[in-house]
């Protein structure tokens, strides 16, 4: 078999690979592109809803926050909780005043 035969005996078999190659590569790009649509028509309603929400007198940031936090899991919320604990004892340790000064 002379490389010019085997070329060609090879040569059908590459562009079945290629060709099942370029389709699943396609397919994947179509589904890609679709969720990539599907998140900014959800990000849009989100935003929306913040809209919607500060017009009707809501602090969008502290309502992003309240969302945050309410979204975590109960290892997370409790180390914000933690951390949240923390940032009061320091903020009236630095502006000094106790705990108990500030509960009066």
């Amino acid at each position: 078999m002379t490389w010019t035969s085997l070329g060609e005996a090879v040569k059908p078999v590459i562009e079945r690979a290629t060709s099942m190659t370029n389709s699943d590569l396609q397919d994947r790009a179509r589904a890609i592109i679709n969720l990539m649509a599907e998140r900014e028509e959800i990000s849009e309603q989100i935003a929306d809803r913040y809209a919607d929400a500060k017009t009707n007198g809501y602090t969008v940031a502290a309502l992003k926050r309240a969302i945050k936090i309410a979204r975590m899991d109960s290892e997370q919320r409790a180390r914000h909780e933690s951390e949240q604990s923390d940032l009061l004892l320091y903020l009236e340790e630095i502006e000094g005043r106790s705990m108990r000064e500030a509960a009066e």
